[in-house]
């Protein structure tokens, strides 16, 4: 599904209107129309509710408004407060209003002076809605509306909110000061991009996503991830053999990260690869039971990491191999980053840039590699290692988590995984938003499970984008499927055994 920025909304609006011949009027009633169905569908009846609706001067104030005139034809007990000054409305937010007034609705102004008076109102709501920006805010809210938003919150009643809440910045999640907490965001048309990113996710509540009544078209490149992706993977024919499936080669490991290797191994098979080989430094080799992984010693340095000794050893093991993963648990320490340079030099096939490889992707160091072998790699850095690689600090990374990983995807020409809540999958053409996964899963080793999922589903044959896409989100929903017994004390290891079940 695509999710758009409330400006790219406005746009498709416009389009729409000129191409279909569309009044505004129309549509706003379809909207109203539509939320007022979301309505019944999540509180029941509303014949005898009260219903409180916070309405400002732009069209998201209208819709909040044909939704009132609606739900008071049903039997709802309403009350419209307008947020902002009526001499501003937009002709079919004053449309609107003077039909609920011909009607004897209730419709007051906000004032500052009775804010208080307005928490004791609002008290008695069984429902409220937020219709007073929706993708119209940027900023931070000041003086009234801070106090209007403060009560709201301090209120026990529902909030459904209508595009937006208020005080969240539709283009990318920000609040500056304060927002509406709402019980769930009725996005119309396409899901709102504040609305998918933290803080904005955490405000949004439920993201529901309605139609407008006429189809919309939009040729953007950002979309939301969700079970569509599973059709992704490849068909596995009755006569394939271990060979179909591809060779991946891991180079992960060290002194005091074993077990960093040992899961990005078994999360290659889990994703349904071939054959795994696993280059390890020699000091943690008799660390590994035998099973299904092929284990290989490579030299150490006396850190207990691969080194000089390792090179010629790891550039043997990348012959005849499908894919490469590098980085797990192999420190950073400046012999175990030339190596890894060294590797990806002599690498011409996809591969899995995790962790501590990320160290030896410095400019110097990619400029000397062609954009098309480049297209091939894919990066998994967690905020800290982004912020790293762009030269800046992970609060910056956190807060531009789109615009980090679709700028470092454009300018280098890879597939970057950006991980963190919620993950971003970046390429120069495409960006995906993930919409698994729970904060049990933000434990030690579960980016070495996912950079084996991703590598595994690359040796399967799957493009770069799409392996990246699809390990993201079927890792979340392995942690989901893994969390149903409690996130709290959940281990990566736990969603390797959940692998198998999602992807079947």
């Amino acid at each position: 599904m695509q999710v758009v920025t409330g400006a790219e909304m406005q746009i498709i609006e416009k389009e729409a209107f000129a191409k279909l011949g569309l009044s505004p009027l129309v549509v706003m009633e379809n909207a109203g129309s539509r939320i007022v169905e979301v309505l019944k569908q999540e509180y029941g009846a509303m014949d005898g509710k009260r219903v409180h609706i916070l309405a400002g001067t732009g069209n998201n104030g209208g819709d909040g408004l044909v939704a009132a005139r609606q739900l008071l034809a049903l039997g709802a007990r309403i009350k419209v407060y307008l947020v902002g000054d009526e001499q501003k409305l937009t002709p079919e937010n004053a449309a609107n209003l003077q039909i609920l007034r011909k009607l004897g609705a209730d419709c007051q102004p906000v004032k500052g002076s009775q804010i208080g008076k307005l928490r004791f109102s609002l008290g008695l709501a069984d429902l409220i809605i937020d219709a007073v920006f929706g993708t119209g805010f940027s900023g931070a809210l000041r003086g009234e509306l801070e106090s209007l938003v403060n009560v709201v919150n301090e209120v026990k009643a529902p909030v459904a909110a209508i595009d937006c809440p208020t005080g969240v910045n539709s283009a990318n999640g920000e609040v500056r000061s304060a927002a509406v907490q709402a019980e769930i965001t009725i996005n119309l048309g396409f899901p709102k991009v504040g609305n998918v990113l933290y803080p904005g996710q955490a405000y949004a509540g439920r993201n529901i996503v309605v139609d407008l009544g006429f189809p919309l078209t939009h040729d953007g490149t950002r979309y939301l991830l969700g079970d569509e992706s599973l059709g992704w993977l490849p068909v596995r024919r009755p006569w394939s053999h271990k060979g179909t499936f591809g060779h991946t080669l891991v180079v992960a490991g060290s002194r005091n990260y074993a077990g960093a290797a040992s899961l990005s191994g078994q999360a290659v098979l889990r994703a349904g690869g071939g054959m795994v080989t696993l280059a390890v430094p020699e000091g943690i080799y008799s660390r590994f039971r035998p099973d299904e992984l092929i284990v290989v010693p490579v030299g150490e340095t006396a850190h207990g990491t691969i080194g000089v000794p390792s090179v010629q050893k790891l550039l043997e093991l990348m012959e005849g191999k499908d894919v490469l993963a590098i980085g797990p648990g192999l420190t950073r320490q400046p012999e175990a980053v030339q190596v890894v340079q060294e590797l990806l030099r002599k690498w011409q096939g996809p591969c899995v840039i995790d962790a501590d490889a990320l160290g030896a992707l410095d400019a110097g160091f990619l400029e000397t590699i062609t954009e098309g072998r480049r297209s091939r790699w894919i990066i998994t850095p967690h905020p800290g290692e982004m912020a790293r690689l762009v030269g800046s600090d992970t609060g910056q990374v956190n807060a531009n988590r789109l615009q980090a990983a679709d700028d470092y995807a454009r300018k280098w020409n890879m597939v970057v995984v950006l991980k963190g809540a919620p993950t971003i999958i970046s390429s120069r053409k495409h960006t995906y938003i993930n919409t698994s996964g729970n904060p049990g899963m933000a434990t030690a080793g579960s980016g070495d499970v996912l950079t084996g999922l991703i590598a595994g589903l690359l040796s399967q044959g799957l493009d770069p984008l799409k392996a990246a896409a699809l390990g993201v989100y079927v890792h979340g929903k392995a942690g989901d499927l893994a969390g149903q017994k409690g996130q709290r004390g959940l281990r990566a290891g736990d969603t390797l055994t959940s692998l198998q079940e999602i992807l079947s």
